[in-house]
């Protein structure tokens, strides 16, 4: 584990809290899985632009 300082807006961690809260996990575990979901939707997007690239240089071929 690393430890980290976030400087947050004062609304971004109050709803931060709140789903920590209601879901019982640590704030940790929130900027974990935030962080998780963002880097997994850069990785589909960058696949389908890649294979819409390639689509595209195959109908030019053509």
């Amino acid at each position: 584990m690393e430890k980290l300082t976030l400087l947050l807006p004062k609304t971004t961690v109050e709803m931060m809290h709140l789903l920590a809260r209601t879901e019982g996990r640590t704030m940790g575990a929130i900027v974990q899985e935030m962080a998780l979901d963002r880097y997994m939707q850069q990785m589909m997007s960058s696949q389908r632009t890649s294979e819409t690239e390639v689509e595209a240089s195959e109908v030019q071929e053509a």
